[in-house]
């Protein structure tokens, strides 16, 4: 699976139409997503996991992340990339 690459594709996107201000939130959930081996994303996936609900464990789960931002910020930031995501296609 390309999961891995897609999550990131996702932050990505969501990044390039956002301000700046948001910019090293972004940079630093595609750094987090990098850390994570794709084998543990894929098991994630197929244990009825949804991207959003992975990319949130990966984000919840980063030491860099979590003590920099709020849990209330990571949780409306992967919100925000998969709806912008979402979006995309309507």
């Amino acid at each position: 699976m390309n999961t891995k690459t897609i999550l990131l594709a996702h932050i990505h996107r969501a990044k390039s139409q956002w301000n700046n201000g948001l910019s090293e939130l972004f940079s630093m959930m595609s750094q987090a997503v990098m850390r994570v081996d794709a084998r543990e994303i894929d098991w994630h996936l197929m244990n009825d996991l949804s991207e959003s609900d992975v990319l949130l464990l990966i984000v919840l789960s980063d030491t860099d992340l979590t003590i920099r931002y709020d849990e209330l910020v990571l949780s409306n930031a992967v919100n925000f990339v998969i709806k912008f995501e979402a979006r995309q296609f309507h």
